[in-house]
């Protein structure tokens, strides 16, 4: 009789043991979702300050304002050089020349070299339309497109079928000289 009783105490705390563990991975799976939603709210603050940043170019600017959004894109490209869906592409019509020059942000200093190469062809007194495209798996702009002609952009479709940015017409950074602008 005394085995019996010692078992059915062993079984008791087996039994309360599952218990407690159901307990806890319900727990743990309650709060997973709501730690889940709370860092979705924190990336989608921090997607609407990335976008700020540029979002106030996305009109006519004149071309000092232009070289200003020049300079963020080169200090974003500076702050987020190890994250590739941070560093947004410029496709820039920077003269009358007719030639658009496409800047494409990488994960080293190239791009820091074309932006500034394309900040130094700009003409300040000049208005330019500024457009900025948002890649529809992050929602961050990906793209800013800047026209020296009103209509330079009107026709871009900056992604292809599967969302991808696609490339663009136009020379690299490399091709752009290195003349400094008015």
């Amino acid at each position: 009789m005394e085995n019996a009783s010692k078992a059915l105490i062993i079984a008791g705390a087996i039994l309360l043991s599952i218990l407690i563990i159901a307990v806890g991975m319900f727990i743990f799976t309650s709060s997973q979702s709501t730690i889940d939603e709370g860092a979705s709210q924190i990336s989608a603050q921090e997607r609407q300050a990335f976008n700020r940043q540029f979002n106030q170019y996305a009109k006519t600017q004149t071309g000092t304002n232009v070289s200003d959004m020049i300079t963020t894109l080169i200090a974003n490209a500076n702050s987020n050089k190890d994250e590739s869906e941070r560093l947004p592409d410029l496709l820039i019509a920077p003269n009358a020349s007719g030639t658009n020059y496409y800047v494409k942000s990488e994960k080293d200093s190239t791009n820091v070299k074309g932006f500034t190469k394309a900040k130094n062809m700009v003409e300040s007194r000049h208005n330019y339309y500024v457009q900025v495209w948002y890649n529809p798996a992050t929602s961050l702009i990906d793209l800013i497109s800047c026209g020296y002609a009103k209509n330079d952009f009107d026709n871009l479709d900056p992604y292809d079928d599967a969302g991808t940015l696609s490339d663009h017409a136009g020379a690299t950074a490399d091709d752009l000289p290195a003349a400094s602008g008015g």
